[in-house]
Protein backbone atom coordinates (compact mmCIF):
# COMPACT_ATOMS: atom_id res chain seq x y z
CA UNK A 1 0.00 0.00 0.00
CA UNK A 2 2.93 2.26 0.78
CA UNK A 3 4.60 1.65 -2.54
CA UNK A 4 1.34 1.89 -4.46
CA UNK A 5 0.64 5.43 -2.71
CA UNK A 6 4.05 6.59 -3.72
CA UNK A 7 3.44 5.50 -6.86
CA UNK A 8 0.38 7.10 -7.22
CA UNK A 9 2.18 10.41 -6.36
CA UNK A 10 4.52 10.25 -8.94
CA UNK A 11 2.23 10.03 -11.26
CA UNK A 12 0.41 13.06 -9.75
CA UNK A 13 3.29 14.97 -10.46
CA UNK A 14 4.56 14.08 -13.94
CA UNK A 15 1.06 14.62 -14.97
CA UNK A 16 0.95 17.60 -13.61
CA UNK A 17 3.59 18.52 -15.95
CA UNK A 18 1.83 17.44 -19.05
CA UNK A 19 -1.33 20.18 -18.86
CA UNK A 20 0.13 22.52 -21.25
CA UNK A 21 3.28 23.34 -23.04
CA UNK A 22 2.98 26.58 -21.57
CA UNK A 23 3.11 25.29 -18.30
CA UNK A 24 5.76 22.64 -18.62
CA UNK A 25 7.66 25.71 -20.18
CA UNK A 26 7.20 27.60 -16.87
CA UNK A 27 7.68 24.71 -15.14
CA UNK A 28 11.51 24.30 -16.35
CA UNK A 29 12.25 28.35 -16.31
CA UNK A 30 11.23 28.30 -12.58
CA UNK A 31 12.84 24.93 -11.99
CA UNK A 32 16.00 26.04 -13.68
CA UNK A 33 15.65 29.42 -11.71
CA UNK A 34 15.82 27.70 -8.05
CA UNK A 35 18.11 25.43 -9.40
CA UNK A 36 20.60 28.05 -10.11
CA UNK A 37 19.80 29.70 -6.86
CA UNK A 38 20.59 26.56 -5.12
CA UNK A 39 24.31 26.42 -6.91
CA UNK A 40 24.77 29.90 -5.98
CA UNK A 41 23.98 29.10 -2.47
CA UNK A 42 26.44 26.49 -2.46
CA UNK A 43 29.17 27.87 -4.42
CA UNK A 44 28.78 30.79 -2.02
CA UNK A 45 29.03 28.60 1.17
CA UNK A 46 32.51 26.80 -0.32
CA UNK A 47 34.11 29.90 -1.23
CA UNK A 48 33.46 31.94 1.90
CA UNK A 49 34.35 29.17 4.48
CA UNK A 50 37.72 30.35 5.09
CA UNK A 51 36.60 33.78 6.01
CA UNK A 52 32.89 33.09 7.67
CA UNK A 53 33.03 34.35 10.81
CA UNK A 54 29.91 33.57 11.90
CA UNK A 55 29.49 29.62 10.63
CA UNK A 56 27.61 28.12 13.58
CA UNK A 57 25.38 31.22 13.59
CA UNK A 58 24.68 31.24 9.83
CA UNK A 59 23.78 27.63 9.58
CA UNK A 60 21.37 28.09 12.33
CA UNK A 61 19.71 31.05 11.05
CA UNK A 62 19.82 29.62 7.51
CA UNK A 63 17.95 26.34 8.94
CA UNK A 64 15.27 27.67 10.65
CA UNK A 65 14.39 30.05 7.63
CA UNK A 66 13.86 26.86 5.74
CA UNK A 67 11.35 25.18 8.71
CA UNK A 68 9.43 28.59 8.99
CA UNK A 69 9.21 29.10 5.27
CA UNK A 70 7.46 25.65 5.08
CA UNK A 71 5.39 26.30 8.19
CA UNK A 72 3.73 29.60 7.02
CA UNK A 73 4.10 29.96 3.28
CA UNK A 74 2.77 26.46 1.82
CA UNK A 75 -0.13 25.89 4.79
CA UNK A 76 -1.42 29.11 5.25
CA UNK A 77 -0.58 31.73 2.41
CA UNK A 78 -0.10 30.08 -1.13
CA UNK A 79 -1.94 26.76 -0.28
CA UNK A 80 0.19 23.18 -0.95
CA UNK A 81 -0.57 20.08 -3.42
CA UNK A 82 -3.97 18.89 -1.84
CA UNK A 83 -4.61 15.69 -4.32
CA UNK A 84 -3.35 12.80 -1.54
CA UNK A 85 -4.88 14.94 1.58
CA UNK A 86 -5.78 12.47 4.61
CA UNK A 87 -9.66 13.11 4.40
CA UNK A 88 -9.07 11.92 0.52
CA UNK A 89 -8.89 8.48 1.82
CA UNK A 90 -12.01 8.48 4.06
CA UNK A 91 -13.90 6.19 2.19
CA UNK A 92 -10.76 3.86 1.52
CA UNK A 93 -10.97 2.05 4.83
CA UNK A 94 -6.70 2.11 4.99
CA UNK A 95 -5.25 1.37 8.11
CA UNK A 96 -3.88 4.47 9.92
CA UNK A 97 -0.53 2.73 10.75
CA UNK A 98 -0.09 2.13 6.79
CA UNK A 99 -1.66 5.58 5.49
CA UNK A 100 0.16 8.04 7.72
CA UNK A 101 3.49 6.81 6.97
CA UNK A 102 3.06 6.75 3.20
CA UNK A 103 1.24 9.91 3.01
CA UNK A 104 4.39 11.27 4.76
CA UNK A 105 6.81 9.53 2.46
CA UNK A 106 4.52 10.84 -0.37
CA UNK A 107 5.33 14.73 1.38
CA UNK A 108 8.69 14.44 0.38
CA UNK A 109 8.12 13.83 -3.67
CA UNK A 110 7.92 17.64 -4.49
CA UNK A 111 10.06 19.90 -6.53
CA UNK A 112 10.26 21.92 -3.19
CA UNK A 113 11.03 19.59 -1.15
CA UNK A 114 14.07 18.38 -3.54
CA UNK A 115 15.49 22.00 -3.74
CA UNK A 116 15.20 22.40 -0.41
CA UNK A 117 17.13 19.05 0.46
CA UNK A 118 19.83 20.25 -2.37
CA UNK A 119 19.20 24.01 -1.04
CA UNK A 120 20.53 22.90 2.97
CA UNK A 121 23.55 20.52 1.73
CA UNK A 122 24.51 23.38 -0.23
CA UNK A 123 24.70 25.53 2.22
CA UNK A 124 26.31 22.78 4.39
CA UNK A 125 29.58 23.65 2.17
CA UNK A 126 30.78 26.26 4.91
CA UNK A 127 31.98 23.80 7.21
CA UNK A 128 34.33 21.35 4.26
CA UNK A 129 37.30 23.08 6.15
CA UNK A 130 36.49 20.66 8.65
CA UNK A 131 35.55 16.97 7.64
CA UNK A 132 34.15 15.92 10.80
CA UNK A 133 32.19 18.67 10.95
CA UNK A 134 31.28 18.52 7.27
CA UNK A 135 30.04 15.41 7.61
CA UNK A 136 27.75 16.04 10.24
CA UNK A 137 26.99 19.26 8.70
CA UNK A 138 25.37 17.03 6.18
CA UNK A 139 23.38 14.99 8.38
CA UNK A 140 21.70 17.78 10.21
CA UNK A 141 20.83 19.43 7.01
CA UNK A 142 18.71 16.24 6.03
CA UNK A 143 17.32 16.11 9.09
CA UNK A 144 16.23 20.19 8.92
CA UNK A 145 15.15 19.26 5.76
CA UNK A 146 12.79 16.42 7.12
CA UNK A 147 11.31 18.85 10.21
CA UNK A 148 10.52 21.27 7.17
CA UNK A 149 8.84 19.03 5.04
CA UNK A 150 6.71 17.10 8.47
CA UNK A 151 5.95 20.68 9.79
CA UNK A 152 4.08 22.24 6.54
CA UNK A 153 2.42 18.38 6.56
CA UNK A 154 1.21 18.78 10.09
CA UNK A 155 -0.01 22.23 9.98
CA UNK A 156 -1.59 21.46 6.16
CA UNK A 157 -3.66 19.12 8.03
CA UNK A 158 -4.94 21.14 11.20
CA UNK A 159 -5.26 24.03 8.78
CA UNK A 160 -7.56 22.41 6.03
CA UNK A 161 -10.71 22.40 8.36
CA UNK A 162 -9.88 26.73 9.41
CA UNK A 163 -9.50 27.09 6.01
CA UNK A 164 -13.37 25.78 4.95
CA UNK A 165 -14.16 28.78 7.69
CA UNK A 166 -14.66 32.12 5.25
CA UNK A 167 -13.53 34.51 8.60
CA UNK A 168 -10.79 32.16 9.40
CA UNK A 169 -9.05 32.49 5.67
CA UNK A 170 -9.63 36.21 5.47
CA UNK A 171 -7.92 37.05 8.78
CA UNK A 172 -4.98 34.63 7.84
CA UNK A 173 -3.98 36.41 4.47
CA UNK A 174 -5.02 39.77 5.61
CA UNK A 175 -2.55 38.80 8.71
CA UNK A 176 0.33 37.07 6.62
CA UNK A 177 0.16 39.89 3.85
CA UNK A 178 0.68 42.57 6.34
CA UNK A 179 3.55 40.80 8.36
CA UNK A 180 5.21 39.63 4.49
CA UNK A 181 5.04 43.33 3.31
CA UNK A 182 6.11 44.53 6.55
CA UNK A 183 9.01 42.42 7.08
CA UNK A 184 11.78 43.88 4.96
CA UNK A 185 11.05 47.26 6.67
CA UNK A 186 10.99 45.65 10.15
CA UNK A 187 14.22 44.09 9.54
CA UNK A 188 16.04 46.97 7.90
CA UNK A 189 15.45 48.81 10.81
CA UNK A 190 16.26 46.59 13.42
CA UNK A 191 20.19 46.02 11.43
CA UNK A 192 20.80 49.54 11.38
CA UNK A 193 20.07 49.48 14.74
CA UNK A 194 22.43 46.96 15.52
CA UNK A 195 26.45 48.40 15.61
CA UNK A 196 27.49 45.20 13.89
CA UNK A 197 25.87 41.78 12.49
CA UNK A 198 27.24 40.23 15.30
CA UNK A 199 24.74 42.55 17.78
CA UNK A 200 21.63 40.35 16.34
CA UNK A 201 22.87 37.34 15.09
CA UNK A 202 24.29 36.30 18.36
CA UNK A 203 21.11 36.34 20.47
CA UNK A 204 18.95 35.41 17.43
CA UNK A 205 20.71 32.28 16.56
CA UNK A 206 21.43 31.10 20.49
CA UNK A 207 17.29 31.18 21.05
CA UNK A 208 17.14 29.73 18.27
CA UNK A 209 19.16 26.63 18.71
CA UNK A 210 16.82 25.13 21.42
CA UNK A 211 13.64 25.18 19.07
CA UNK A 212 12.50 23.11 16.67
CA UNK A 213 13.33 25.85 13.96
CA UNK A 214 17.13 25.28 14.34
CA UNK A 215 18.03 22.57 16.85
CA UNK A 216 19.32 20.49 14.33
CA UNK A 217 21.06 23.04 12.74
CA UNK A 218 23.05 23.79 15.78
CA UNK A 219 24.84 20.66 15.83
CA UNK A 220 27.76 21.95 13.22
CA UNK A 221 28.46 24.54 15.07
CA UNK A 222 28.53 23.12 18.57
CA UNK A 223 31.05 20.35 17.25
CA UNK A 224 33.02 22.89 15.98
CA UNK A 225 33.72 25.04 19.18
CA UNK A 226 34.06 22.02 20.92
CA UNK A 227 30.59 22.90 22.63
CA UNK A 228 29.72 19.33 23.80
CA UNK A 229 27.15 20.05 26.35
CA UNK A 230 24.83 22.15 23.52
CA UNK A 231 26.20 19.51 21.04
CA UNK A 232 24.55 16.56 23.18
CA UNK A 233 21.50 18.36 24.26
CA UNK A 234 20.45 19.95 20.67
CA UNK A 235 20.91 16.15 19.14
CA UNK A 236 18.38 15.28 22.13
CA UNK A 237 15.59 18.08 21.49
CA UNK A 238 15.82 17.62 17.60
CA UNK A 239 15.07 14.21 18.14
CA UNK A 240 12.01 15.03 20.66
CA UNK A 241 10.63 17.58 18.65
CA UNK A 242 11.09 15.44 15.19
CA UNK A 243 9.55 12.26 16.76
CA UNK A 244 7.04 14.12 18.77
CA UNK A 245 5.94 15.71 15.08
CA UNK A 246 5.73 12.60 14.13
CA UNK A 247 3.43 11.09 16.36
CA UNK A 248 0.96 14.51 15.76
CA UNK A 249 1.42 14.04 12.59
CA UNK A 250 0.14 10.36 12.21
CA UNK A 251 -2.62 11.25 14.94
CA UNK A 252 -3.73 14.41 12.56
CA UNK A 253 -3.87 11.86 9.62
CA UNK A 254 -5.76 9.29 11.42
CA UNK A 255 -8.27 12.05 12.78
CA UNK A 256 -8.74 13.02 9.35
CA UNK A 257 -9.72 10.19 7.87
CA UNK A 258 -12.32 9.38 10.34
CA UNK A 259 -13.89 12.80 10.75
CA UNK A 260 -16.29 14.10 8.40
CA UNK A 261 -15.07 17.28 6.55
CA UNK A 262 -16.09 20.59 8.12
CA UNK A 263 -19.14 21.78 6.49
CA UNK A 264 -19.60 25.24 5.44
CA UNK A 265 -22.78 27.45 6.50
CA UNK A 266 -24.05 29.15 4.02
CA UNK A 267 -23.95 33.66 4.05
CA UNK A 268 -26.90 35.30 5.15
CA UNK A 269 -28.42 38.48 3.68
CA UNK A 270 -29.43 40.84 5.95
CA UNK A 271 -30.56 43.73 3.97
CA UNK A 272 -29.73 45.50 0.61
CA UNK A 273 -26.71 46.37 1.52
CA UNK A 274 -25.10 48.71 -1.39
CA UNK A 275 -28.38 47.74 -3.77
CA UNK A 276 -30.24 50.06 -0.89
CA UNK A 277 -27.65 53.30 -1.23
CA UNK A 278 -26.80 53.21 -5.02
CA UNK A 279 -29.62 53.98 -8.11
CA UNK A 280 -32.37 51.04 -9.50
CA UNK A 281 -30.04 51.00 -12.72
CA UNK A 282 -28.24 48.41 -14.31
CA UNK A 283 -25.25 50.34 -13.59
CA UNK A 284 -25.80 51.33 -10.71
CA UNK A 285 -26.86 47.83 -9.88
CA UNK A 286 -23.36 46.37 -11.34
CA UNK A 287 -21.91 49.39 -8.84
CA UNK A 288 -23.90 48.01 -5.60
CA UNK A 289 -22.18 44.05 -6.74
CA UNK A 290 -18.88 45.24 -7.16
CA UNK A 291 -19.05 47.22 -4.60
CA UNK A 292 -19.54 44.17 -2.65
CA UNK A 293 -17.22 42.21 -3.60
CA UNK A 294 -14.53 45.00 -2.84
CA UNK A 295 -15.82 45.07 1.01
CA UNK A 296 -16.56 41.07 1.13
CA UNK A 297 -14.08 39.46 -1.62
CA UNK A 298 -11.03 38.44 0.02
CA UNK A 299 -9.35 38.49 -3.09
CA UNK A 300 -9.90 42.54 -3.71
CA UNK A 301 -7.87 42.73 -0.53
CA UNK A 302 -4.48 42.78 -2.05
CA UNK A 303 -5.67 46.18 -3.80
CA UNK A 304 -6.90 47.42 -0.80
CA UNK A 305 -4.68 46.23 1.97
CA UNK A 306 -1.29 47.81 -0.06
CA UNK A 307 -2.81 51.02 0.24
CA UNK A 308 -1.88 51.70 4.01
CA UNK A 309 1.39 49.54 3.51
CA UNK A 310 2.49 52.04 0.77
CA UNK A 311 3.33 55.07 2.63
CA UNK A 312 4.08 52.63 5.38
CA UNK A 313 7.43 51.06 3.10
CA UNK A 314 8.17 54.43 1.69
CA UNK A 315 8.45 56.29 5.15
CA UNK A 316 11.32 52.78 6.13
CA UNK A 317 12.88 53.42 2.99
CA UNK A 318 13.31 57.43 3.59
CA UNK A 319 14.14 56.90 6.86
CA UNK A 320 17.38 54.65 6.73
CA UNK A 321 18.36 57.00 3.47
CA UNK A 322 17.31 60.09 4.90
CA UNK A 323 15.67 60.70 1.65
CA UNK A 324 11.53 60.89 1.22
CA UNK A 325 11.53 61.84 -1.97
CA UNK A 326 9.63 58.56 -2.69
CA UNK A 327 6.79 59.56 -1.07
CA UNK A 328 5.90 62.11 -3.42
CA UNK A 329 5.02 58.73 -5.99
CA UNK A 330 2.17 57.61 -3.40
CA UNK A 331 -0.54 59.33 -5.60
CA UNK A 332 0.33 57.84 -8.96
CA UNK A 333 1.42 54.13 -7.60
CA UNK A 334 -1.87 54.12 -5.91
CA UNK A 335 -3.63 55.24 -8.61
CA UNK A 336 -2.02 53.22 -11.18
CA UNK A 337 -2.87 50.07 -8.79
CA UNK A 338 -6.42 50.91 -7.54
CA UNK A 339 -7.72 51.33 -11.53
CA UNK A 340 -5.77 48.47 -12.84
CA UNK A 341 -7.44 46.12 -9.89
CA UNK A 342 -10.68 46.14 -12.06
CA UNK A 343 -8.72 44.89 -14.77
CA UNK A 344 -9.50 41.18 -13.32
CA UNK A 345 -13.14 42.12 -12.37
CA UNK A 346 -14.82 39.34 -15.41
CA UNK A 347 -11.89 36.74 -14.20
CA UNK A 348 -12.75 37.20 -10.53
CA UNK A 349 -16.71 37.17 -11.28
CA UNK A 350 -16.60 33.16 -12.36
CA UNK A 351 -19.65 31.69 -13.14
CA UNK A 352 -21.75 35.21 -11.53
CA UNK A 353 -20.78 36.57 -15.44
CA UNK A 354 -23.46 34.75 -16.68
CA UNK A 355 -26.41 37.23 -14.73
CA UNK A 356 -24.55 39.57 -16.77
CA UNK A 357 -25.14 38.02 -19.97
CA UNK A 358 -29.15 36.71 -19.43
CA UNK A 359 -30.14 40.05 -17.61
CA UNK A 360 -28.85 41.17 -20.67
CA UNK A 361 -26.56 43.80 -18.82
CA UNK A 362 -25.20 46.64 -21.65
CA UNK A 363 -21.65 46.52 -22.08
CA UNK A 364 -22.20 50.50 -21.34
CA UNK A 365 -23.45 50.40 -18.05
CA UNK A 366 -21.18 46.90 -16.98
CA UNK A 367 -18.10 48.98 -17.56
CA UNK A 368 -19.56 52.61 -15.64
CA UNK A 369 -20.61 50.20 -13.06
CA UNK A 370 -17.26 49.02 -12.27
CA UNK A 371 -15.47 52.36 -12.44
CA UNK A 372 -17.86 53.73 -10.25
CA UNK A 373 -17.24 51.29 -7.55
CA UNK A 374 -13.62 51.15 -7.99
CA UNK A 375 -13.64 55.18 -7.70
CA UNK A 376 -15.66 55.25 -4.80
CA UNK A 377 -13.72 52.88 -2.92
CA UNK A 378 -10.29 54.42 -4.09
CA UNK A 379 -10.57 58.29 -4.54
CA UNK A 380 -10.28 59.28 -0.75
CA UNK A 381 -7.05 57.53 -0.24
CA UNK A 382 -5.87 58.61 -3.64
CA UNK A 383 -6.34 62.57 -2.71
CA UNK A 384 -4.80 61.59 0.52
CA UNK A 385 -2.06 60.18 -1.17
CA UNK A 386 -1.68 63.20 -3.83
CA UNK A 387 -1.78 65.81 -0.67
CA UNK A 388 -0.33 64.63 2.37
CA UNK A 389 3.48 64.77 1.27
CA UNK A 390 3.15 68.19 0.32
CA UNK A 391 1.23 69.81 3.04
CA UNK A 392 3.58 67.73 5.34
CA UNK A 393 6.72 68.84 3.72
CA UNK A 394 5.70 72.60 3.63
CA UNK A 395 6.10 72.41 0.12
CA UNK A 396 2.28 73.46 -0.82
CA UNK A 397 3.66 74.91 -4.57
CA UNK A 398 3.75 70.96 -5.66
CA UNK A 399 -0.19 70.33 -4.80
CA UNK A 400 -1.20 71.37 -8.07
CA UNK A 401 1.61 68.88 -9.89
CA UNK A 402 0.93 65.89 -7.32
CA UNK A 403 -2.96 66.17 -7.47
CA UNK A 404 -2.66 66.62 -11.52
CA UNK A 405 -0.70 63.36 -11.86
CA UNK A 406 -2.50 61.25 -9.01
CA UNK A 407 -5.94 61.95 -10.68
CA UNK A 408 -4.57 61.32 -14.20
CA UNK A 409 -3.04 58.10 -13.30
CA UNK A 410 -5.85 56.72 -11.64
CA UNK A 411 -8.58 58.07 -13.98
CA UNK A 412 -6.41 56.58 -16.93
CA UNK A 413 -5.90 53.33 -15.16
CA UNK A 414 -9.68 52.93 -14.99
CA UNK A 415 -10.31 53.62 -19.05
CA UNK A 416 -7.66 51.19 -20.00
CA UNK A 417 -8.60 49.10 -17.37
CA UNK A 418 -12.01 48.49 -18.87
CA UNK A 419 -11.50 48.25 -22.21
CA UNK A 420 -8.62 45.53 -21.29
CA UNK A 421 -11.27 43.46 -19.00
CA UNK A 422 -13.24 43.27 -21.87
CA UNK A 423 -10.77 41.98 -24.20
CA UNK A 424 -8.67 39.85 -21.68
CA UNK A 425 -9.15 37.38 -19.17
CA UNK A 426 -6.92 35.16 -17.46
CA UNK A 427 -6.53 32.26 -14.59
CA UNK A 428 -6.94 33.36 -11.02
CA UNK A 429 -8.16 32.35 -7.44
CA UNK A 430 -11.99 30.88 -7.38
CA UNK A 431 -14.28 32.32 -5.92
CA UNK A 432 -13.92 30.88 -1.55
CA UNK A 433 -9.87 30.10 -2.72
CA UNK A 434 -6.72 31.62 -0.75
CA UNK A 435 -6.74 34.69 -2.60
CA UNK A 436 -2.72 34.50 -3.06
CA UNK A 437 -2.86 30.64 -4.77
CA UNK A 438 -1.86 31.16 -8.14
CA UNK A 439 -3.67 28.90 -10.81
CA UNK A 440 -1.68 27.14 -12.96
CA UNK A 441 -1.60 27.71 -16.71
CA UNK A 442 -1.53 30.73 -18.57
CA UNK A 443 1.24 32.92 -16.46
CA UNK A 444 3.40 34.15 -18.97
CA UNK A 445 0.24 35.45 -20.83
CA UNK A 446 -1.00 36.92 -17.77
CA UNK A 447 2.34 38.66 -17.34
CA UNK A 448 2.44 39.97 -20.89
CA UNK A 449 -0.68 41.58 -20.76
CA UNK A 450 -0.04 42.93 -17.43
CA UNK A 451 2.97 44.54 -18.68
CA UNK A 452 1.46 45.46 -22.18
CA UNK A 453 -1.66 47.33 -19.85
CA UNK A 454 1.01 48.99 -17.30
CA UNK A 455 3.67 50.38 -20.30
CA UNK A 456 0.60 51.67 -22.60
CA UNK A 457 -1.05 53.31 -19.43
CA UNK A 458 2.53 55.05 -18.91
CA UNK A 459 2.94 55.95 -22.56
CA UNK A 460 -0.81 57.92 -22.24
CA UNK A 461 0.37 59.57 -19.04
CA UNK A 462 3.35 61.09 -21.18
CA UNK A 463 1.28 64.64 -21.65
CA UNK A 464 0.81 64.88 -17.94
CA UNK A 465 4.38 63.92 -16.74
CA UNK A 466 5.96 66.83 -18.72
CA UNK A 467 4.41 69.76 -17.43
CA UNK A 468 5.07 67.78 -13.67
CA UNK A 469 8.24 67.34 -14.37
CA UNK A 470 9.07 70.90 -15.04
CA UNK A 471 7.12 71.87 -11.96
CA UNK A 472 9.39 69.76 -9.67
CA UNK A 473 12.28 70.66 -11.33
CA UNK A 474 11.49 74.43 -11.35
CA UNK A 475 8.72 74.87 -8.61
CA UNK A 476 6.63 76.85 -10.83
CA UNK A 477 2.88 76.79 -9.75
CA UNK A 478 1.79 77.73 -13.33
CA UNK A 479 3.86 74.47 -14.70
CA UNK A 480 1.73 72.52 -11.17
CA UNK A 481 -1.58 73.98 -12.57
CA UNK A 482 -1.06 73.41 -16.54
CA UNK A 483 -0.48 69.22 -15.32
CA UNK A 484 -3.47 69.82 -13.34
CA UNK A 485 -5.67 70.76 -15.74
CA UNK A 486 -4.28 68.52 -18.80
CA UNK A 487 -3.96 65.32 -16.31
CA UNK A 488 -7.85 66.05 -15.52
CA UNK A 489 -9.04 66.28 -19.04
CA UNK A 490 -7.12 63.46 -20.02
CA UNK A 491 -8.21 61.49 -17.71
CA UNK A 492 -11.69 61.99 -17.71
CA UNK A 493 -11.45 61.61 -21.41
CA UNK A 494 -9.49 58.24 -21.66
CA UNK A 495 -12.34 57.48 -18.65
CA UNK A 496 -14.91 58.02 -20.87
CA UNK A 497 -13.61 56.65 -23.47
CA UNK A 498 -12.22 53.49 -21.99
CA UNK A 499 -15.99 52.91 -20.81
CA UNK A 500 -17.50 53.58 -24.34
CA UNK A 501 -15.01 51.44 -25.99
CA UNK A 502 -15.21 48.11 -23.78
CA UNK A 503 -19.01 48.65 -23.70
CA UNK A 504 -18.64 47.97 -27.16
CA UNK A 505 -16.36 45.47 -27.01
CA UNK A 506 -18.25 43.80 -24.09
CA UNK A 507 -21.60 43.46 -26.30
CA UNK A 508 -19.53 41.72 -29.28
CA UNK A 509 -17.62 39.45 -26.80
CA UNK A 510 -20.32 38.32 -23.91
CA UNK A 511 -19.92 34.83 -25.46
CA UNK A 512 -16.73 35.05 -25.82
CA UNK A 513 -16.15 36.20 -22.13
CA UNK A 514 -18.35 33.71 -20.68
CA UNK A 515 -16.57 30.97 -22.19
CA UNK A 516 -13.19 32.11 -21.32
CA UNK A 517 -13.88 32.61 -17.49
CA UNK A 518 -15.35 28.87 -18.02
CA UNK A 519 -12.29 27.54 -18.92
CA UNK A 520 -10.13 29.73 -16.84
CA UNK A 521 -11.92 28.31 -13.86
Amino acid sequence: MVAHILQLKLRLLGNGFKRSTGQLVAVIIGGLYALGMVVLLSGASWATAEQNPFPGQLTIIIGSAVVLGWAVIPPLLTGVDLTLEPARFVHFGIDTKVLAPALVLAGFISVPAVLTFLGLLGASMMWRLDPAVLALALVSAVATAIMAVLVCQYLTIMATALRSKRRFRELTFALLFLLLVSLGPLLSSVFAAAESIADWINPISAVLAYTPLGAFAALPGALATGNMAQLALCAVLGVVYLVGLYLLLVRATGAATVAPPAQQRAATARGLGFFKLLPATPTGAVAARSLTYWFKDPRYALSILMVPMLPLIFWFAGRQSGEYTMMFALGPLIGILMGFAISADVSYDNTAFALHVLTGVSGKADRAGRVMACFAIGIIPLLLAATLPAILSDQLWRLPSDLGLSLAAFLVSLGVSSVVSARYTYAVPLPGENPMKTPPGNGLRVALTQMGTMGFMAVLLIPVIIPAVISWTTQSQVAGFIALGIGLLLGVGMLIGGVHLGGKWFDRRQSELMQAVMINR
